[in-house]
């Protein structure tokens, strides 16, 4: 084993995969009917762990330890997978797999000279990209259910921005919370016409390109098999792979055509189909009720005798609760980083309403208008 690997890379290498280790065992215990798959995995992402860790310790003499931080960062995965449906976190686990052999790959051109570690990375490839494999057949007729679910979360995203934004900014120059909910309750339904319109054109040309794809590959499996290989380079090197590394993967996984074919599909195929009419719908309805935490204080602020700058407190921190969780929703359903999602969300919620304010308060002061 040689020292080509930087210490940093092995240090995140061993954590991932003690995370990933401890993801599928919380899930074994989760799951009724998917014990063994997880039980198996948990094994394989503990036999890459403590490969990464006596890599480490022979090329630098050091000793990876679970420590505190990382310990935390366990737990809070574990949370996640507490609170999210089991169809989720297996998409969040499929796109993860996908994110690792991607990283891993990029080390085939690093050590290909070193065979023995060129070996043992090929081998780690191998099984991310089968785990994916068989993430990607347990999602079979729940990717329609996904993206519908991503449609309803975009929808009450854009919608809890755009209307909170609009509520809070008429704060300064209204008086009366009844007028600012109304003036929200219009804006939302006005928007949804707009947001349902877009949803629905952009669903169909994506299943138009779809389609065209499909056929595409299917045809280059048959005559074109080389073409379809250099649009698979293609696709992993804007997955950030450079030439050679991309080079090597494919001729490390032309062996095991099996495997060939799940990259082909989770990389050069990674859009699904939708119903248009569906999307437009789910967008357009979860639109609605993206503004409900916006408005709803405005309208319940006059019985309660509260005033408009309490009834914008309340929706505000509604607001901010309701963007969180669906930060969470996003980065499992889209494989990103999900602590970062969800308060990334509620940044955008308190910078937009500070904007705002900010603004129907410059109107009130400098331009006289009040209401």
């Amino acid at each position: 084993m040689s020292a080509q690997i930087p210490l940093k890379l092995l240090k995140d290498f061993f954590e991932d995969e003690i995370i990933a280790m401890n993801i599928y065992e919380f899930l074994k215990k989760k799951s009724r009917e998917k014990k063994d798959i997880f039980e198996k995995f948990a094994e394989m992402e503990k036999g890459h762990s403590e490969f990464w860790k006596d890599l480490t310790e022979k090329t630098y003499g050091i000793k990876l330890k679970v420590g505190m931080k990382l310990r935390l960062k366990i737990l809070w995965n574990k949370f996640i997978a507490l609170i999210t449906p089991l169809t989720f976190m297996i998409n969040y686990l499929e796109l993860g797999e996908r994110s690792a052999y991607i990283v891993y790959s990029k080390l085939l051109e690093l050590v290909k000279n070193d065979e023995e570690l060129y070996q043992s990375v090929k081998k780690i490839v191998y099984d991310e990209i089968e785990h994916e494999g068989v993430f990607m057949n347990m999602l079979i007729g729940e990717k329609s259910r996904l993206a519908k679910i991503k449609d309803a979360i975009y929808g009450m995203t854009d919608s809890l921005v755009e209307i909170l934004a609009l509520v809070i900014g008429l704060v300064s120059v209204i008086a009366s919370p009844l007028t600012i909910g109304l003036a929200g309750l219009i804006s939302a339904v006005g928007g949804t016409f707009s947001m349902t319109s877009g949803a629905y054109l952009s669903s169909k040309s994506q299943n138009d390109l779809y389609e065209g794809a499909v056929e595409e590959i299917k045809i280059k499996e048959m005559l074109a098999r080389n073409l379809l290989e250099e649009n698979l380079k293609s696709a992993l090197i804007e997955k950030g792979l450079s030439d050679e590394s991309a080079k090597l993967l494919i001729d490390a996984v032309k062996e095991k055509p099996e495997i060939l074919g799940i990259l082909v599909r989770s990389i050069a195929m990674e859009e699904t189909p939708t119903n248009p009419k569906e999307v437009a719908s789910t967008t357009g309805i979860y639109y609605v009720l993206g503004a409900l935490p916006a408005i709803v204080p405005f309208f319940i602020a006059a019985p309660l005798g509260l005033t408009s700058i309490i009834a914008a407190m309340i929706a505000v921190l509604l607001s901010s609760i309701v963007s969180f969780l669906t930060g969470i929703f996003t980065g499992v359903l889209s494989g990103i980083d999900i602590k970062r999602k969800a308060l990334e969300n509620v940044i955008i919620i308190l910078g937009a309403t500070a904007a705002t304010y900010l603004i129907g308060t410059a109107a009130k002061i400098f331009l006289g208008i009040e209401i």
